[in-house]
């Protein structure tokens, strides 16, 4: 054969095997994902040893079984174990599009996406890290050049970026795994993460020091009303719109990229991390508090204009340490006002009280990712009582629609259980086609994360230098039920009885043997020292 046939003969080959991933892309992402929308139910919580061997999970997934006077305990149950199904069947094993696991945020989705990563490999860290780390690193493999890719997928291309989490989510497994196992993932994605660094700032920031997203799309937020309609025909121009949603984002990245630096002996590196954490959120508080509101906006860098639209936006900075404790207090104070974000499932993604909310994606729903979000920025400041509170009520909330539809969503109606009211993008016809009118099922790009409140918030699980240690802080609506948690890959089984004012009761069971314990809200107790 010459060498022109045998050129056209592979040409022919090659593509005849993206045809073969075309058409089996168009069937999970147009027909099977829809087909089976309905017919998939929960799996139990036991996933058997086979199926846990095929993709390479070391260990049964975490189980949550909760007691109580009425139907909250059976949808809890339910809803944690729903998480852990979904979770797993949203694994992908190594294929063309990465050669470490990664994780698809729902069949719907069949590509790799930046942020969706990042959240979903919290889920996965106290079912088994070795899976998180590679979730990550399947994003960070997969960059262009020094910029980590909105999505990985086949044969789609994008070139946008997605909000910068992944070296904060890198960071955070420390929580869930011991240094000897988290250390050489810092030294495998350390350098990448701060080119990233390097990348956004160039190419992403404003001549004012801040962030703005070089598309809506960009931010994932992308039918907010902040930029332009909901079926996205109409959409602002964000490229200079200072965003605090992505300066909050970028200070977490540098937060994280000093811890990690710092531990892998890099302290110049540390310090010019920190440095720059410093003056960005200087900057924020500077360009982007409208002290009127007592809210951070999106601001026009050109005109000077504020875009005041009440968003979750507005409350993230709080999650990277960004207002000072008077500023913290105003954001907590539209938390718990039931007129904005303290709805029956709380944290909307636009505030109640503002003209454009609506129960139509990021103009209204709750979207777990960045209610976790601000979850994390109550605790950081101290306001434990109230994302204790937030964290229980978006459990409830989520593990209560479970048991009514029978799937993990994408977004939840802040008003009540069920999505019967929802919408997606409601007059955009692509959308509607591709992937339906409702909130996507199957979804744990980020709504998984109500496993992790429960064992990080609500039992405040946390592996610190001194050891494993729990910190209850079940709120008071908790009480007079009963929660056993049960962690195989720690052989560790909590369980807790809770009282009036949070107070807790219970023992917890690992290698060391049996620990009874009665503890007040927010008291730590040790349960294995360090080796």
């Amino acid at each position: 054969m010459g060498r022109v046939a045998a050129r056209r003969l592979r040409r022919g080959m090659v593509d005849a095997r993206r045809l073969a991933r075309v058409v089996w892309f168009g069937l999970r992402h147009f027909v099977l994902s829809r087909l089976f929308r309905r017919l998939r139910r929960t799996a139990p919580a036991e996933l058997t040893q086979a199926l846990m061997a095929a993709k390479a999970i070391e260990h049964p997934p975490p189980v949550l079984a909760v007691t109580g006077p009425d139907e909250m305990a059976r949808a809890w149950d339910q809803g944690f174990a729903a998480v852990n199904a979904a979770l797993y069947l949203n694994l992908q094993k190594p294929d063309h599009l990465s050669a470490w696991r990664h994780a698809h945020p729902a069949p719907s989705f069949p590509a790799i996406y930046l942020w969706d990563s990042a959240f979903i490999a919290q889920i996965w860290a106290w079912w088994d890290p070795s899976v998180a780390a590679d979730v990550l690193r399947s994003v960070v493999d997969g960059r262009d050049g020094d910029r980590l890719r909105h999505f990985i997928a086949d044969f789609a291309r994008s070139p946008f970026t997605q909000p910068p989490l992944i070296a904060w989510s890198l960071e955070r497994l420390a929580h869930s795994a011991t240094p000897e196992v988290h250390d050489p993932w810092l030294a495998a994605m350390y350098a990448p993460l701060r080119d990233y660094k390097r990348w956004l700032y160039t190419h992403r920031r404003t001549a004012d020091g801040l962030f703005a997203w070089a598309h809506a799309y960009e931010s994932g937020v992308e039918n907010a009303p902040r930029f332009g309609s909901r079926d996205e025909r109409t959409l602002r121009d964000t490229r200079r719109v200072a965003a605090p949603d992505f300066c909050a984002y970028m200070v977490l990245k540098c937060e994280a990229l000093a811890a990690m630096a710092r531990r892998l002996g890099r302290e110049a590196d540390a310090t010019t991390h920190e440095a720059d954490a410093t003056a960005l959120r200087e900057a924020v508080n500077r360009t982007l508090w409208d002290e009127d509101e007592g809210l951070y906006f999106d601001r026009d860098t050109a005109s000077g204009r504020f875009v005041r639209s009440r968003s979750i936006a507005s409350l993230l900075p709080l999650w990277a340490g960004i207002p000072d404790a008077r500023q913290a207090a105003r954001l907590h104070a539209h938390i718990v006002d039931p007129e904005s974000f303290n709805t029956l499932i709380p944290l909307p993604s636009v505030a109640l009280s503002d003209a454009a909310f609506e129960k139509d994606m990021w103009r209204g729903p709750v979207w777990l990712n960045t209610a976790f979000a601000v979850v994390e920025g109550l605790h950081r400041y101290g306001y434990v009582e109230t994302a204790a509170e937030l964290a229980f009520r978006l459990c409830d909330g989520v593990y209560r629609t479970v048991r009514l539809t029978g799937h993990v969503h994408e977004f939840y109606d802040p008003q009540q259980h069920g999505i019967q009211t929802l919408h997606r993008k409601k007059g955009n016809l692509w959308k509607r086609m591709t992937l339906g009118g409702l909130p996507v099922g199957d979804f744990v790009g980020w709504s998984g994360l109500v496993n992790t409140l429960v064992i990080e918030t609500l039992f405040g699980l946390r592996r610190r230098p001194e050891g494993l240690a729990i910190t209850p802080r079940f709120p008071a609506r908790a009480a007079g039920q009963s929660f056993r948690l049960t962690l195989p890959r720690e052989d560790l089984e909590v369980s807790v009885d809770v009282s009036e004012g949070g107070a807790v009761s219970g023992r917890a069971t690992g290698p060391w043997g049996e620990t009874p314990f009665d503890l007040r809200f927010g008291q730590d107790l040790l349960l294995a020292p360090s080796q």
